[in-house]
């Protein structure tokens, strides 16, 4: 059984573990999701998802107690962290060393270096590299892999009859960065239909005519090619999602606490 940790206000978070699970077809009754997030929706029923507030990541004696618990109760033999090889708030700085007989992976993506004067890194057993730019000197391993994502097949905007020709915003929240795009968007328009793929609700006093937002719905990779522009942040999942794309992407990097998305934009 496979325990993730996932934490993370974006839906990026829970994104890129569930590309990991169908990358490396690890069936999802095996899997336990620990998150924080808001997205915990779209994570597949067959996967058995355990929500917690902000706060009780915060609390370092009670989250190892339930750690140690729920690694037994689940009988779980592998922990895959997200990003965050301490954790986010260093809950799994000393949590890691007890886990004598549980292999451990992280799944590494730029961090800033803030990050690493706060906390820690714990030795891993596996650090799978999913980009450039990450500065493995800030971490502890026995092995280093570069790794690949499949991306996991998309459902929705397929089925839907977009006009053309029309420009794609794609960015889940939060609302004032999607608007800053669709600001974007609208000084390149001419005669496009604008389509802002968000979670974020879009109030309908702040767009535009000719502008359409597409809640929760999946971005296929048709409708990425149809698009005569693509508007987007610097996330790690979205460049990963756009690789193909490049030339038409106008990509704006946003300040989070702990990545760099400017430095990502840079090694592109």
């Amino acid at each position: 059984m496979y325990l993730f940790y996932v934490y993370g206000a974006g839906f990026g978070h829970i994104n890129r573990v569930l590309n990991f699970i169908y990358t490396q077809e690890i069936p999802l009754r095996e899997c336990v999701l620990l998150t924080n997030s808001v997205f915990k929706d779209q994570v597949p029923r067959a996967i058995t998802t355990i929500h917690k507030e902000d706060g009780f990541f915060k609390n370092q004696v009670n989250f190892n107690l339930f750690l140690l618990d729920c690694i037994k109760a689940y009988k779980i033999n592998t922990l895959v962290v997200d990003v965050f090889p301490a954790g986010f708030h260093g809950e799994l700085e000393k949590s890691i060393p007890l886990l004598n007989s549980i292999h451990t992976i992280l799944l590494a993506r730029i961090l800033d270096e803030g990050y690493f004067e706060e906390y820690s890194c714990p030795v891993y057993e596996i650090v799978y590299t999913l980009e450039n730019g990450i500065a493995l000197a800030n971490y502890r391993y026995k092995e280093v892999i570069p790794f690949t994502f499949q991306i996991r097949p998309r459902e929705g905007t397929e089925a839907l009859k977009l006009k053309r020709p029309f420009f794609l915003v794609m960015h889940s929240s939060p609302l004032e960065e999607v608007l800053l795009l669709y600001r974007q968007a609208l000084l390149y328009r001419t005669d496009e239909y604008i389509y802002i793929y968000s979670f974020a609700e879009i109030p309908k006093d702040r767009m535009r005519e000719n502008t359409s937002s597409i809640n929760g719905a999946g971005i296929d990779e048709k409708t990425l090619k149809n698009a005569s522009k693509i508007f987007t942040g610097c996330g790690f999942n979205t460049i990963l999602e756009t690789e193909k794309y490049r030339k038409k992407q106008h990509i704006l990097p946003f300040k989070r606490r702990y990545d760099d998305q400017f430095k990502r934009k840079q090694l592109l």
